[in-house]
């Protein structure tokens, strides 16, 4: 029997509920574990903060999501974090995280890469159980079952940075995407309306309804109730469209368990409103990627928002605990106007200089390896609603300043004219400059640089060690017999790669020891094929 999605900001009264388990997510670890649990025989309701996004036929051509319109503003307030504000606690860091039905793989640019072997390795060093090999198997699910292709049609961002790799002898190759006939509209970052990126709202969670799964959307969790070992309740309440309490509540009693799949801000934030903080680890060692920005300028115009966002990259600097991959995506006016942190005339001449005749290029930074170093803290605020605070390490501020520069060297070799780079006060970087200025570049203090991060990790972390483990190599909770945690918020450093495709990987891995918990078969439907990476 079919299941179903229930907008919670139109439930007019209280309601309690009592499934199998609840999963309190719907990104890319929630989705997983919905369809797997649910093809298991289980009875799951999944609970999602953010909106539904209904396949409704809209205006445009091919639209399936009507309310998915492509409109930056509307769209950022609709499906991001805080609107697409959220910042760090020193507001030296912005933070974009997805907030609706599939989490960060609605609003993704559809990058789909490995785990990086490099960071496994020293996973397994810090006692976590995965490796490339024993991955493999739910690789291949993933790659099979979205699927993940190697999309060959390339922006004008892609083909200006072959040229300049090119020029520079820098190898660049294809990086895969969960697309389907993409249209190439761009619009990756503010939804598909066309559901050609197979996010969670087209692939995995409306399967796993399909099977007999619940999803209530607008449901914030409050806290988490246990009597010993076990987690007897979980406590939340509706929202509205503008994120207010509705005044309704909703306790759900699973049977036999709840897992958490909030993401590696939202996960600790449960469980620190539910004092389950483990004696203050909870929330500790929370990772970036830091994200170094340019923009080349071109002497023709560009359409810096078309195409395939995310599917060229180089390697070449990716090695290390410091190590950076350089890929291209597209950008949209209002989000490149704010990350400018410029107003007035200078804003209007940047906008009218770099923005039709742009083309991007950026640099994820790995962190997270120094054993010495804190990293990120995931605390709450005075409301109860969590906040990350997080300053860039010292060790990664020389690669992200010569990360900065090797851009600036591969758009000069496209052809750009000169290259914006996303630092405050904004910097401009011209043919014969040179890079003093972005060698001297303080990514320390707060507001000094703008640095961007998409992808957030830890804060409750597996690892061998008693004073940091959260999480047991079962993916369950500590202490929990029957609370599990399957997002990025396990990983005990940052990734070094796009995270997606690991944390859909562990999120099967950690739905097959749920059922193995619970004496249920666990099946992988989509084996054989070759893997669409090459040498990473």
């Amino acid at each position: 029997m079919a299941g179903t999605i229930v907008e919670g900001r139109n439930v007019a009264e209280d309601r309690t509920l009592t499934p199998d388990f609840c999963i309190i997510g719907s990104g890319a670890a929630g989705g997983v574990c919905a369809l797997k649990l649910t093809e298991a025989g289980f009875n799951v309701l999944v609970l999602e903060e953010g909106p539904n996004i209904p396949r409704e036929k809209g205006p445009a051509p091919g639209q399936e999501r009507k309310m998915l319109n492509e409109r930056e503003v509307e769209m950022y307030k609709v499906l991001y974090q805080e609107g697409a504000s959220r910042l760090t606690k020193n507001g030296g860091v912005k933070v974009l995280q997805g907030r609706c039905l599939g989490g960060g793989t609605a609003v993704n640019w559809s990058a789909c890469l490995p785990p990086r072997l490099e960071t496994l390795d020293e996973w397994q060093k810090r006692g976590l159980p995965f490796t490339r090999q024993n991955l493999d198997p739910y690789l291949h699910e993933v790659v099979n079952y979205l699927p993940v292709v190697r999309n060959d049609k390339y922006n004008t961002s892609a083909r200006k940075f072959m040229h300049g790799c090119d020029r520079h002898a820098i190898p660049h190759d294809n990086l895969p995407n969960n697309t389907n006939n993409c249209r190439e509209c761009g619009s990756c970052g503010v939804g598909c309306p066309y559901d050609r990126k197979m996010s969670g709202f087209v692939k995995w969670l409306p399967d796993a309804v399909s099977l007999g799964a619940t999803i209530y959307t607008d449901t914030k969790v409050d806290r988490l109730v246990g009597n010993g070992d076990r987690i007897t309740e979980v406590q939340a309440h509706f929202i509205d469209g503008k994120t207010r309490p509705t005044q309704r509540k909703l306790i759900v009693k699973p049977v036999k368990g709840v897992v958490l799949a909030a993401g590696a801000i939202g996960t600790p934030a449960v469980l620190l409103r539910s004092k389950l903080d483990l004696d203050g680890r909870v929330g500790k060692y929370t990772h970036i990627h830091p994200v170094t920005i340019t923009i080349g300028k071109y002497p023709e115009p560009t359409l810096p928002a078309y195409g395939v966002p995310d599917n060229m990259w180089t390697p070449q600097f990716a090695a290390g605990p410091t190590g950076y991959l350089i890929e291209t995506g597209s950008f949209f006016p209002v989000l490149s106007a704010s990350a400018t942190l410029q107003h007035g005339d200078e804003l209007h001449r940047i906008m009218r200089d770099y923005y039709p005749n742009g083309a991007i290029s950026y640099a994820h930074h790995t962190t997270g390896f120094d054993d010495k170093e804190k990293y990120g803290t995931v605390e709450l605020d005075q409301n109860g609603d969590p906040e990350l605070d997080y300053k860039i390490p010292k060790a990664n501020v020389k690669p992200m300043q010569e990360s900065l520069v090797m851009m600036a060297r591969i758009h000069l070799a496209a052809g750009a004219t000169s290259v914006y780079i996303m630092r405050n006060p904004p910097l401009e970087v011209k043919q014969g400059d040179t890079f003093d200025a972005i060698r001297k570049i303080n990514f320390v203090e707060p507001q000094r640089s703008t640095i961007f991060t998409v992808h957030v990790m830890g804060g409750c972390q597996m690892h061998k060690d008693e004073k940091r483990r959260c999480v047991n190599n079962d993916f369950t909770f500590r202490g929990k017999k029957n609370l599990w945690v399957l997002d990025g918020s396990i990983f005990p450093t940052a990734l070094g790669a796009n995270p997606q495709v690991t944390i859909y990987s562990l999120a099967l891995w950690g739905s097959r020891e749920i059922c193995e918990q619970n004496q249920a078969t666990f099946k992988l439907n989509h084996q054989g094929g070759e893997l669409p990476w090459k040498g990473y």
